[in-house]
Parts: C-alpha cells; structure tokens; sequence
C-alpha cells in the first residue's frame, strides 16, 4: 500500500512540475493544475508560441508590456 501512495504523489508531482503544454490544453477550461492563468504562453514549445503568436520568443519579448498583454488577449492565451 506504501508504494501505490508514493507512486500518487509522484504522479500529481510530475503534473504539478509539467512545464510545457500543448496550445490546445491552454486554450481551453479549466487550465490545467498549477499553469499560471496570467503567463500561458511561457507553456508553450517555441514552435506552438509562433504559431498562437505570430512572433518569436525574442520578438515578443522585446515588446512592451503592455503590447504583450494586448497580444495575449488577441490571440485568446489570456
């Protein structure tokens, strides 16, 4: 019985720890488990975030913030 509780908590850990998504799972709702609703796209593989936003990492990051949220909100990650 011991090693079904360990293997549960590394299970829920590992979902807990996840730290890339595909688009697809941060589109729709609810979220899921531990995935911060106001930064969606830092979970998403370089190739889905030129995708979802028409940019690169690099590109969006040399954007203001304020444009970055504007974005988001477009693009439905916010």
């Amino acid at each position: 019985m011991v090693s079904n509780q360990i293997i549960l908590v590394e299970e829920v850990l590992a979902k807990l720890c996840k730290t890339i998504y595909p688009l697809a799972d941060l589109l729709a709702r609810p979220l899921p488990e531990g995935v911060d609703p106001l930064k969606l796209e830092i979970y998403l593989t370089d190739e889905d975030f030129e995708f979802a936003l028409d940019m690169t990492r690099d590109e969006y990051n040399a954007l203001p913030t304020w444009k970055q949220v504007n974005l988001k909100k477009a693009k439905g990650l916010f």
